[in-house]
């Protein structure tokens, strides 16, 4: 069984992949109100598992040697 944070790791990137498909689709209006719903339910599911995965982390910050800096447009981050 993979761990907890594996878990999420996946759930990031496939919600990672499906804004990458919905911002392509959608700017050539091809993206139909289920995909936009689907997409939506995606979203809230890895919404509420990072909420919960947040409650099982140790409490307090990361200090900034261990913190992700997370650069706008990079895609490696």
């Amino acid at each position: 069984m993979s761990s907890p944070h594996a878990e999420i790791a996946t759930l990031a990137r496939r919600c990672e992949w499906l804004m990458s498909d919905a911002a392509f689709a959608l700017g050539w209006r091809r993206y139909s109100p289920q995909q936009c719903r689907d997409t939506a339910d995606a979203l809230e599911e890895f919404a509420t598992a990072l909420r919960e995965h947040a409650e099982t982390l140790p409490s307090g910050e990361l200090p900034d040697s261990e913190r992700t800096n997370l650069v706008e447009g990079d895609s490696d981050a």
